[in-house]
């Protein structure tokens, strides 16, 4: 397992040079504090770092329409974009050797500035570990922080906080996370905690306590926990249930914390800390319906996380010492609300259908199997969307249940997204794919340290962003 050693803490360096707009796969890898608007950025006491995980911006589109067609209000997200203080980037997203990122490559790419190949975390091409923000912002005695739906030990938290050359390393994560230190970490992933599932058999919840660590499992215990001590909070084996799923069964609703209720508790901890606080929070099952082309999960995790992002915002609001900063990993499946009807009136129709689902695609196949009647299809699907499919839709679904649907995109012959690409023909919502993108994506950001984001910059210049906003830049060599 790699250390963060002062050698390398001192190996990661900071360059404070121009931006590199628009360069190529293996251009610049270094993370430079952009160019922009003359003057010396403003020092942060604190650092909030959102990511609405596999977010197109036609994701982020649909929740806007949808909160003001049936809330009356709008997304945090596009409220801030009405602010004068707010300012807005594209970022290219590229990693070290595809144009198309994973979350390993693109959240190492904050957490440490440099280009990383997909699947590792805070590794270079070559081999070199480079050392994350929040080993640095610990360092230099600034509280840390993770929170995310997934388990906690996912790729984008982990290109924060941990070094490895595989992702999929969950249970070395874990392990790194405790020697940072990392004050507050909220999620799921209990199973790379547990020794009876760790190859290691290291009893790691164990190890936390007697660290210092509150280790809790549930709201309940998250509301009690004593607010002095650093926390672990695992509220799921693997990842928190979606949005839709969560809300609609009575058992998860009351033990599993949203991630708004996340987000509000870790940034309560964290203000505690006397020199400040560097905290990520990832909405990270937005990525996953994305990839099954599962609108209803999508569409209400989103809205999750922009309860989130709200709480972030309500934090640093009155205060001038705290940088925000709200964007994405990739796109993912550029899903998108096209025209309904002869003359496209039916649109907003789609949103009231919407509105009336009650569980994920995911849970729909988990009660279907290849023998599955009509009856029983319909009846599923009925219970989850409060939609009643045609004939020909049920038997769809009924031939990719028995891997017998065959369309000429093959992506789209699995039964998840042969459900999801019916529903399209009463939510109009069409999806180009199951998997990530190279689209530009959305950046917004404001407080001392934003105020050069602007135009097209690469995905590493946050690292610099945030690093010298907060002063780490001079802790390096």
């Amino acid at each position: 397992m790699a250390q963060f050693s002062r050698r390398n803490f001192l190996r990661t360096g900071l360059t404070g040079g121009a931006l590199m707009l628009t360069p190529g796969l293996r251009a610049q890898s270094q993370s430079p504090i952009p160019s922009g608007p003359r003057g010396e950025p403003g020092r942060a006491r604190n650092v909030i770092f959102l990511v609405s995980d596999g977010m197109s911006l036609g994701t982020l589109t649909m929740a806007e329409r949808y909160r003001r067609r049936h809330e009356g209000r709008g997304t945090h997200w596009l409220d801030l974009y009405t602010r004068p203080d707010v300012r807005r980037a594209l970022v290219d997203t590229a990693s070290a050797n595809s144009l198309v990122t994973d979350s390993a490559a693109a959240s190492s790419a904050w957490g440490c500035g440099h280009k990383v190949n997909n699947g590792a975390i805070n590794f270079a091409p070559d081999g070199r570990p480079h050392t994350p923000i929040l080993p640095l912002a610990r360092a230099a005695g600034l509280g840390t922080g993770l929170v995310s739906t997934a388990t906690i030990t996912h790729a984008t938290p982990a290109g924060f906080a941990a070094q490895v050359a595989a992702r999929a390393d969950e249970a070395a994560i874990a392990a790194q996370y405790l020697a940072a230190g990392i004050d507050v970490l909220l999620g799921g992933g209990a199973q790379f905690f547990d020794p009876a599932r760790r190859a290691d058999r290291r009893d790691l919840s164990a190890d936390y306590v007697s660290a210092g660590y509150q280790v809790v499992r549930d709201r309940q215990a998250l509301e009690q926990a004593p607010a002095g001590s650093r926390l672990l909070g695992l509220f799921a084996d693997s990842h928190l249930p979606y949005t839709l799923d969560h809300r609609a069964d009575p058992a998860l609703a009351a033990a599993v914390p949203s991630l708004a209720e996340l987000a509000r508790a870790a940034l309560a901890r964290l203000a505690r800390q006397p020199r400040g606080f560097v905290l990520q929070i990832e909405g990270a099952r937005i990525d996953h319906a994305a990839h099954a082309n599962d609108i209803g999960g999508l569409l209400f995790d989103q809205l999750a996380f922009d309860d989130a992002l709200g709480a972030a915002v309500a934090f640093a609001a009155g205060r001038d010492d705290t940088l925000v900063m709200v964007t994405t990993d990739h796109g993912n499946a550029n899903p998108g609300l096209n025209g309904a009807g002869g003359s496209y009136g039916e649109t907003g129709a789609c949103f009231d259908r919407l509105a009336q689902f009650r569980r994920t695609n995911a849970w729909t196949l988990g009660g279907l199997n290849a023998d599955s009647t009509a009856p029983q299809v319909r009846d599923r699907v009925k219970e989850a969307t409060d939609l009643a499919l045609a004939e020909d839709e049920i038997d769809l679904l009924r031939r990719a249940l028995r891997k017998e649907h065959r369309e000429g995109y093959r992506v789209r012959n699995a039964p998840i997204v042969a459900l999801g690409q019916i529903l399209s023909n009463y939510t109009s919502v069409g999806w180009t794919g199951t998997a990530h993108t190279t689209d530009f994506v959305e950046l917004a950001a404001f407080g001392p340290g934003s105020e050069n984001l602007h135009g097209l910059i690469q995905n590493t210049a946050l690292f610099g962003v945030m690093t010298h906003a907060l002063g780490l830049s001079q802790k390096q060599g």
